[in-house]
């Protein structure tokens, strides 16, 4: 299988766990600020950063009475890395500081986008290897980009 199509299985894994964990998808292989980002999506968190599962239920009620979630609602940006074996290192480790700075400009520009400055952000990391998800909350913050300079 070429590396294409193990990534699009993977991300697929990713946006089905991260369903399944009580996040809403927003969009798949969004292009911001000429960065792909593989997922965005959205949750309520409580205080640990879990996100708040509600049924659907709960959401036709608090859409009725229009009252609002509990929680810090939070826009969550994940990069998805697929691995076969361990011989090109993990997924956080693929992750550099350059990435990272193109993935905060997505980021920001997303929230330009949507009307959203300001809102909150996360910036996560799963991993698929075989049958394991390893999701890393926090992988990352907007302080660990680097930007290469200008010559």
């Amino acid at each position: 299988m070429n590396t294409k199509a193990t990534g699009d299985i993977g991300e697929q894994i990713a946006a089905e766990y991260l369903e399944a964990q009580g996040y809403r998808m927003v969009e798949r292989n969004a292009v911001y600020g000429g960065c792909e980002v593989d997922i965005i999506c959205e949750a309520y968190l409580d205080e640990q950063g879990r996100p708040l599962k509600q049924s659907a239920f709960g959401r036709l009620v608090r859409r009725v009475l229009k009252k609002p979630m509990k929680g810090k609602r939070t826009t969550v940006f994940c990069e998805v890395k697929t691995r076969n074996g361990s011989e090109f290192g993990s997924g956080l480790e693929a992750v550099t500081p350059y990435k990272v700075g193109r993935y905060v400009t997505a980021a920001k520009t997303y929230q330009s986008a949507h009307g959203r400055v300001g809102s909150a952000l996360r910036f996560d990391i799963i991993e698929i290897s075989g049958d394991e998800v390893r999701h890393i909350t926090d992988a990352f913050t907007e302080n660990d980009a680097k930007y290469p300079r200008n010559r």
